[in-house]
């Protein structure tokens, strides 16, 4: 109580000065305003002020030498005025801040491992999705929004964030039923709708069957989200990914991508946004999961050119978002024992792997109003690892 009293005194004593005297354009006092505006007082041009200044000073000199006290009134007010502001800006409290290093689970992670695909609620941590954290602000009121792989990882991230900044929902995942159903009930609690469409995107008809349900029940589509990926275990020969899983990652991973967007962008307003997710492997290849690095490579030039190309026929703005390291089950389904143990730790500057949730406002940005002139480009969120 008495830190708001001397708040509240100080407060009053700089807004008496100001309503004389004025201030900045930056909101301090402006002490040479005071200065000019003592000068006025007392006389019409800062020569005559001046003259008028002495007089005063002297006849005050006077009469105070009488009672045994002189101050100048012009020095006396300017000084007190400056040590007002000063008290007040002592008692700003410091912003909070902490080491980005230091804000989440670090290395190294229970030993674990999943087949295809992996199940989030079985993984050891639980990866933070913004639950407890994400807040929003009606950025997306009303918008509607497909997000691929929206059951689990990055993609729930966003389905929250989506959610919690107004939008409804559309979530293809292929059979990750238990994730589905707990993202479908959390985003049904923030009073939006949520359509989960479970089935295979390497498939043509599934990927017609997602724009047509969204289609018949909302009548149009302001997002789409290209998230779904997959990743195959790492390997250490060439010979070891095979044509069937080398065909599937690129009909999962980029095809459907360019068939979602050929579907839906005849359906989607000027203003609306593709946001597509490609990786840091795009630009920092790992052997291992060639087949997967190169379908984020191809993702990379896709966005570049479907952003031109929807710009100049539709008004449709496209970009692509380049995870780093992130906590999600795509790591526990594709990397080794030794390699999850480590993961994102010796990796990136940061010294850790990222959690879904410090992805997710890149993807509000890009699919909001606040984001109208970024278009055909590619944001990293890798934690310091460089993209070029």
């Amino acid at each position: 109580m008495a830190s708001a009293g001397l708040i509240a005194l100080q407060g009053s004593a700089v807004r008496g000065v100001t309503s004389a005297c004025g201030s900045s354009s930056s909101g301090f006092l402006d002490t040479r305003s005071c200065a000019s505006h003592n000068l006025a007082l007392l006389g019409k041009t800062p020569i005559a002020g001046a003259k008028s200044a002495r007089n005063v000073r002297r006849g005050l000199k006077v009469r105070a030498e009488d009672d045994g006290a002189w101050q100048d009134p012009i020095t006396t007010g300017i000084s007190k005025t400056v040590e007002a502001a000063r008290n007040v800006v002592k008692t700003v409290r410091p912003a909070v801040q902490t080491d980005p290093k230091n804000l989440e689970h670090g290395t190294p992670y229970p030993i674990q491992q999943q087949g295809f695909p992996g199940d989030e609620y079985k993984m050891d941590p639980r990866p933070d999705y913004g639950r407890d954290s994400y807040k929003g602000h009606n950025r997306l009121q009303d918008k509607i929004a497909i997000v691929t792989g929206g059951d689990s990882g990055i993609g729930r991230a966003v389905a929250l964030a989506y959610a919690r900044e107004g939008a409804h929902l559309v979530i293809p995942y292929l059979n990750e039923h238990e994730d589905a159903k707990e993202i479908k009930e959390v985003i049904e609690q923030e009073g939006r709708d949520c359509t989960l469409i479970p089935g295979d995107l390497s498939k043509e008809e599934q990927c017609q069957k997602v724009i047509d349900d969204t289609l018949e029940k909302y009548g149009r589509i302001d997002i789409l989200v290209n998230n779904a990926s997959f990743q195959g275990k790492h390997v250490n020969h060439l010979e070891e990914i095979t044509r069937d899983r080398l065909e599937f990652a690129f009909d999962t991973n980029i095809i459907a991508m360019f068939r979602l967007a050929t579907l839906a962008y005849p359906h989607m307003r000027p203003g609306s946004s593709i946001i597509n997710t490609t990786s840091i492997v795009a630009y920092q290849p790992i052997p291992g999961i060639l087949d997967y690095v190169c379908t984020k490579g191809a993702i990379v030039s896709f966005t570049k050119g479907l952003a031109e190309m929807l710009m100049v026929q539709k008004g449709i703005r496209v970009n692509a978002v380049a995870p780093g390291p992130i906590w999600t089950p795509i790591t526990v389904e594709s990397f080794t024992e030794p390699m999850v143990a480590g993961f994102g730790g010796p990796q990136t500057p940061t010294e850790r792997a990222a959690q879904p949730k410090e992805l997710a406002p890149i993807y509000v940005l890009l699919a909001s109003e606040e984001a109208s002139f970024m278009n055909g480009c590619v944001y990293g969120v890798t934690g310091g690892l460089p993209i070029n």
